[in-house]
Formats: structure tokens, sequence, C-alpha cells
């Protein structure tokens, strides 16, 4: 009986043993793998294939962004993103929800702090009220509502075509202004004073 009770008391040490080693072991393998991604930014912490995220403000839906393939790189230190590689479709919803602005890219950026996305190649805005914009690259500071950059750029609104290079506004194309421009403008008539 004896000998039985320390064999017991033997298989018990030695699976507290072992499983002791094991939580020690995983733990160090956790800390291995952070460690990785902490010391390698450019792996990113997740990937996520045909990606779509809806935001909702008051219970509307305001935004829709569809990409076939987002990389979160919340992982680093100095500066979190999340980059979509192969094309971005951002839906802007409006009060009435059948007014959308619809903004699209061959790839985008966007940035945790500075809250700011980067839009590149191909870029293409088509206004709630059919106004277009198009151009290379441009910068869209989403909590202004606030849209900039440097590039060649064409607005089509109220038929008039005017291409600049660089240009500001609003997302709406209210207060839009291009630098540099040309393009065909609509003239009023002056009033004849006889």
């Amino acid at each position: 009986m004896l000998h039985q009770l320390n064999d017991t008391k033997l298989i018990k040490s030695i699976v507290v043993i072992l499983l002791t080693t094991m939580l020690f072991s995983c733990a160090k393998k956790i800390e291995e793998i952070n460690s990785i991604y902490r010391e390698n930014e450019d792996i990113p912490f997740s990937e996520t294939k045909d990606f779509k995220l809806s935001y909702t403000l008051y219970g509307d839906k305001v935004l829709i962004l569809t990409a076939p393939l987002m990389l979160d790189y919340s992982n680093q230190k100095a500066f979190q993103y999340q980059y979509f590689p192969k094309k971005i479709k951002i839906e802007l919803i409006g009060k009435n929800t059948k007014q959308k602005t619809i903004v699209t890219a061959d790839k985008a950026y966007i940035y945790k702090n500075p809250d700011i996305s980067e839009l590149i190649g191909n870029v293409h805005i088509q206004g709630a009220d059919g106004s277009t914009l198009t151009t290379r690259y441009l910068y869209w500071d989403a909590k202004n509502k606030h849209i900039f950059g440097e590039a060649e750029t064409h607005l089509q609104q109220h038929g008039e075509e005017i291409n600049g290079i660089g240009f500001d506004s609003s997302i709406d194309f209210k207060n839009v202004r291009l630098n540099k421009i040309n393009g065909q403008l609509k003239v009023g008539q002056a009033s004849n004073p006889n």
C-alpha cells in the first residue's frame, strides 16, 4: 500500500512538472512571437480578405468601406496604419440614403495618428450632386471632411470641366479650390446698359 501511494505521488509530481514546463514554454513562445512583431514592423499584425466595414452613427449607416485585402499594421510602435493594396471603395451616405458620395482608388493607407487617409492611383470621387473629381493622389481628413492633394486634378462640376495641379476641397465639393487651373468655365453674360 505504501509503495502504491509513493507511485501515485511520483506520477502526480511528474504531471505537475510537465504542465509547469509546458506553461512556461508556451508563455515564452508567445513572448517570442510578440517580440518578432515588435522588431519587424513590416510584418502585418493581421490580414483580412474581402474586407467590409460599415460605420453607423446614431443608428444610421454613414460609411461603407470595402476592399479585397486589408493589412493591419497596428503593431507598429510609432506609426500605426491599415494598408489596402488591391483597390478600395468608400461610400459616404448622406442623411437622405439615396445621396451617396463614392470614393475609389487603386490602394490606400489609413493612418491612426494623425487620423488621415492617403489614396493612391486612379482616385475617383463621385459626389452626391453628380460632381466628379479624378486625380492620382490625395489625402483625406475624414474627421474634418476635407480632401487635398498636389497632383494633377480633373473636376467636373455644374457643367464645367476644370483641370488643375493641386486642390483643396470639402468632401461634398461645396468649397473647391484648384491651383494652376485651366479648362472650360461658364461665363455669365454681361448685361447691356443700353
